[in-house]
């Protein structure tokens, strides 16, 4: 149960207690408890009843008598913006998770009395409205994780999130084209793109590193073979903004294959050739991947006005590129590279973490395995065959 409410029925009193949402007919429940002989005693049941572990999360030590839930979920990812806690785009996502999801169903609830029912509830109405199971997950993670937060700063006695059941998020699946597709679509793109894009997009599948950090590397990330990942470009423009890997594994060296060799040494000759024809015009931003202009690559623009266009254009798989990071642990543990070393190429901290989410069924392994099935069928009847002979 969470918000309370005090009512009069005749010389009686009753406290009204918001339950969440029936699950099958998705209209709102409330739970009555009459036979109060004044306000004063209804009001002493509901403030014990926010302690109650079934009606509601119940009042810290620090907790305000009059802390609502969206009051406090605003400040609390305000604060965490603030700190540095999260990126800038974590926080503007966090803030329009809150905004539109949580707030208007929950938001007007006192933090004290938020309880399992009525947040599973908000979970249900979610889902009714057509929210994604994905997106529901996400909210549900934000909540706990705010709510946990209340706990610790005593705000709240426990955590009314740990008694409720999210949804089961849509588990993505990647497409991974096969190589003949990949090759093809290189191919195209020499042809089309500009040299740094055919580069970009050959770097990109020949490490398997992330977008994001590709168009933040700098000329001199490139160290004769290898390239230096230090940074990431989290947003593009006339004033981008670069931030650090995810992880200090994130923070590494990746050995380029030959063919991203000879596409980025191209790339750079395009560069220095842009610069002399655009002369003050050009840009340079110091970028090893960069546009005409010599400005930072927009990741939306290239994504949607070249890489889609040409998936549509030679009728491939609608890949995205963070599919060919997949698609190189996916290449790279077929060949029996060692787990640890494609873990180190992504820049995961953890082989197992690679293995389970970046590592996927090659149909190749698939028809190996027959043919080995085959031959293990085979040999009994060949054996037959030559007992009969004799």
């Amino acid at each position: 149960m969470s918000g309370a409410s005090i009512i009069q029925r005749g010389k009686k009193f009753a406290v009204a207690c918001y339950a969440g949402v029936d699950p099958e007919t998705h209209k709102q429940r409330y739970k009555w408890f009459s036979g109060f002989a004044t306000r004063r005693e209804a009001d002493r049941f509901a403030r014990q009843l926010a302690h109650h572990p079934l009606f509601g999360a119940g009042a810290g030590p620090n907790a305000s008598a009059y802390l609502r839930t969206r009051d406090y979920l605003e400040a609390w990812t305000a604060e965490r913006g603030a700190k540095g806690l999260i990126r800038p785009k974590t926080h503007e996502l966090e803030a329009m998770l809150i905004d539109r999801h949580i707030v208007p169903r929950l938001g007007h609830v006192l933090l004290s009395r938020l309880s399992a029912p009525a947040i599973d509830g908000l979970y249900l109405a979610l889902l009714d409205g057509g929210v994604s199971r994905s997106t529901v997950k996400r909210v549900a993670q934000l909540f706990h994780t705010a709510l946990e937060h209340a706990v610790r700063t005593g705000r709240v006695l426990k955590n009314p999130c740990d008694g409720t059941t999210p949804p089961a998020a849509d588990e993505y699946e990647p497409t991974l084209p096969t190589v003949p597709q990949l090759q093809e679509y290189l191919e195209d793109a020499r042809a089309t793109a500009t040299p740094t894009e055919y580069a970009l997009y050959v770097t990109a599948a020949g490490t398997g590193a992330r977008l994001g950090e590709l168009l933040g590397l700098s000329e001199a990330a490139l160290d004769g073979r290898a390239i230096q990942i230090e940074r990431t470009l989290r947003r593009a423009g006339r004033d981008p903004v670069y931030g650090k890997p995810k992880t200090k594994r994130g923070r590494r060296v990746v050995l380029l294959p030959n063919e991203a060799i000879e596409a980025i040494r191209a790339a750079l000759l395009w560069k220095k050739e842009q610069r002399l024809r655009l002369g003050e015009r050009y840009r340079d931003s110091g970028l090893l991947f960069v546009g005409p202009t010599g400005r930072p690559m927009n990741p939306s623009n290239l994504r949607n006005r070249d890489h889609f266009d040409r998936l549509t254009r030679l009728k491939l798989p609608r890949f995205r590129l963070h599919d060919l990071r997949h698609l190189q642990a996916t290449f790279l543990n077929a060949q029996h590279v060692d787990a640890r070393h494609i873990a180190d190429r992504l820049g995961h901290s953890r082989p197992s973490f690679t293995a389970d989410r970046y590592v996927h069924v090659d149909p190749r392994g698939q028809e190996q395995a027959a043919a080995i099935a085959n031959e293990m069928l085979m040999k009994p009847q060949a054996a037959n065959g030559e007992a009969k002979t004799r």
